[in-house]
């Protein structure tokens, strides 16, 4: 849903995280959620609700999260790994995490924390350090009657931090350190 919403509904949001998802619904053929045709009985609502397939309209930032061993058919670690390569062919910013002995659900403390941890440092970033920015703009044309769509646009980019790149980050793939005991 948050890579959908990124990719069709963009003026909404300043950045998103989504964790353990299923990007690419072609892969899963036979039904999904309550969708009960075939792929090949409904190939064009597989299509649309594949943000994989519209990885090109994906502009604000995304960090993406997921069980290094998911073992939901539907959401398979292959499907993160795919997206983020999508994201990145498309010039888009964005972050993969993939976290070590996790499934679907994430469950070790170490884990829990470490998505905590990343979701508070990926919201600081792009999304409470551009809040007061858009405020500002707000504040500023309040009484301007002429704030409809000459001023979406910068809106948009005031709410998105107008960041079009990593400024101090180019980290984008991040594999969390294995537990002592677990470790080979």
């Amino acid at each position: 849903m948050t890579a959908n919403l990124l990719a069709h509904a963009p003026h909404l949001f300043c950045c998103g995280i989504a964790r353990s998802g299923a990007y690419n619904r072609t892969l899963t053929p036979f039904g999904f959620q309550n969708e009960d045709r075939t792929l090949w009985e409904a190939t064009s609502t597989y299509v649309e609700m594949s943000p994989f397939m519209s990885a090109n309209k994906i502009k604000k930032p995304i960090l993406l999260i997921h069980g290094e061993e998911d073992n939901n058919s539907g959401t398979l670690t292959m499907q993160s790994d795919r997206f983020f390569n999508a994201l990145k062919g498309h010039g888009a910013l964005c972050r993969l995490v993939i976290l070590p002995f996790e499934s679907h659900g994430y469950a070790a403390r170490e884990s829990v924390l470490h998505v905590l941890w990343e979701t508070d440092r990926w919201l600081q970033k792009y999304c409470v350090a551009n809040s007061s920015d858009a405020s500002e703009n707000l504040d500023a044309h309040k009484d301007d009657a002429s704030i409809g769509t000459v001023d979406a646009d910068s809106k948009a980019v005031s709410a998105a931090g107008g960041v079009p790149e990593w400024a101090d980050d180019n980290i984008d793939i991040f594999h969390s350190p294995c537990r002592s005991s677990l470790c080979v």
